[in-house]
């Protein structure tokens, strides 16, 4: 009652400060006097790996209660470093005991260690109140990418068709990044990149994937594809990259070709040779196989494989014989398998040119006096027939020519004598 009565006696503009006063938080106003948190600089920019200082100082009154320092608004979790708590988690104190500098230090940052941090003044108390906060210190981890990682197709593509390949890498901070593609030395171009958050609840590094399709040829099996990255973080090295090789899902299927040298039908008794081809295959894994499917059954010799200056490879399996009158139509079978495809078959008969006793060969060219005597013979023929033909000719013309001597000729009159008239 007293204490009514004597705030009763306080003038009217001094009792509408003490109700302003009264109404305003306890943790706002420390014997007349507030205290200020100042955090400087507002951004900091550092590579990962080294350390990184965040300044806080403090003005005012020193009011009794801890100094901590947080990442991000979330004053409920583990704090970076507590002065209560000596050194917590990543922070440790510049200065040691000051009661007005709280500036701390992180080493070793990562690229998780992106993000706004705040130095942050608590009264004491059971529950302890923040009583003032600095405005942040906004850090930017610069954080190179990884090595980039290219994949290729699970399995061999034949020429002629498209491939696509795939270039990630992750770990980058900031965000803007450049993936590029080159086939040969030669820019080539390439997808969409994607750029995702590595950390997705804290969101402080990337992860990049880019993808592009290319159409396969018969001469890329020595062809390098390379994946480039561009960041900021590579600035003075010179950008990442990583090589593949298209050979290795590339599949040239073989050129198979069955030859009989010299060609049939060939001399009889003459030496011949039968060659089972595959060229131009790769890779080189490839068998090749070739049989006669005469009464002798006879199988190829193997060749040595040999590389073709494209990166291809070649090989041959020969079989060489005596052309004898029992090899005559003989058949032969080449058979390549190549990279475990299916079985190319190729089959070539042998054609023999046989000769007669009177060294005439059958199925042979007719030689130029053969050609002569069957012109003269030709000749004799005809002359024979056109003679028999002129012959028979006279004659039916000689027989038509008596007859007509014999009839009177027409519109003349003959005598008829009496006898003849009565008979």
């Amino acid at each position: 009652m007293a204490d009514l009565r004597s705030f009763r006696r306080i003038p009217g503009p001094l009792q509408l400060l003490l109700l302003l006063l009264l109404l305003l938080p306890w943790d706002l106003v420390v014997t007349g006097q507030n205290i200020e948190v100042t955090q400087l600089p507002e951004t900091i920019s550092v590579k990962a790996g080294e350390n990184l200082t965040l300044r806080c100082t403090l003005t005012g009154v020193n009011i009794p209660g801890s100094v901590r320092w947080y990442k991000g608004l979330d004053r409920n979790q583990t704090p970076i470093y507590s002065d209560k708590q000596g050194s917590s988690n990543r922070g440790v104190r510049v200065i040691p005991g000051s009661s007005t500098d709280f500036s701390i230090n992180i080493q070793n940052v990562r690229p998780e260690d992106g993000g706004a941090y705040y130095c942050v003044k608590f009264r004491a108390g059971n529950p302890e109140r923040e009583l003032a906060s600095g405005k942040g210190t906004l850090v930017s981890v610069i954080a190179m990418p990884s090595q980039p990682v290219v994949l290729g197709p699970t399995r061999r593509i034949t020429p002629g068709s498209q491939a696509s390949f795939s270039c990630s890498t992750g770990g980058f901070s900031p965000r803007e990044i450049t993936v590029s593609w080159l086939k040969d030395g030669k820019k080539i171009p390439g997808g969409q990149t994607n750029i995702v958050n590595s950390d997705e609840k804290q969101s402080i590094s990337y992860r990049a994937e880019n993808t592009v399709e290319i159409l396969l040829e018969r001469g890329d099996v020595k062809s390098q594809l390379t994946c480039q990255i561009q960041h900021r973080s590579l600035e003075g090295r010179g950008p990442l990259q990583q090589t593949f090789t298209l050979g290795d899902v590339l599949r040239v299927p073989p050129k198979v070709r069955l030859e009989i040298n010299p060609p049939s039908p060939v001399q009889l008794n003459s030496s011949v040779t039968v060659t089972c081809n595959a060229e131009s295959f790769y890779p080189e894994d490839a068998k090749v196989e070739l049989f006669s499917k005469d009464a002798q059954a006879r199988k190829g010799k193997l060749g040595v494989k040999t590389s073709n200056p494209d990166g291809t490879f070649s090989l041959k399996s020969n079989l060489e014989m005596m052309a004898n009158e029992d090899k005559n139509s003989s058949i032969f079978l080449c058979q390549v398998q190549h990279d475990s495809q299916p079985l190319v078959n190729e089959t070539a008969r042998l054609l023999i040119r046989m000769q007669l006793e009177d060294n005439r060969s059958v199925g042979g060219p007719i030689e130029s006096s053969q050609l002569l005597s069957l012109l003269v013979l030709c000749i004799t023929l005809f002359l024979s027939k056109a003679a028999i033909l002129l012959f028979i000719s006279c004659l039916f013309l000689v027989k038509v020519c008596g007859r007509k001597r014999t009839q009177p000729p027409s519109g003349t009159f003959q005598e008829v004598k009496p006898s003849e008239l009565s008979s």
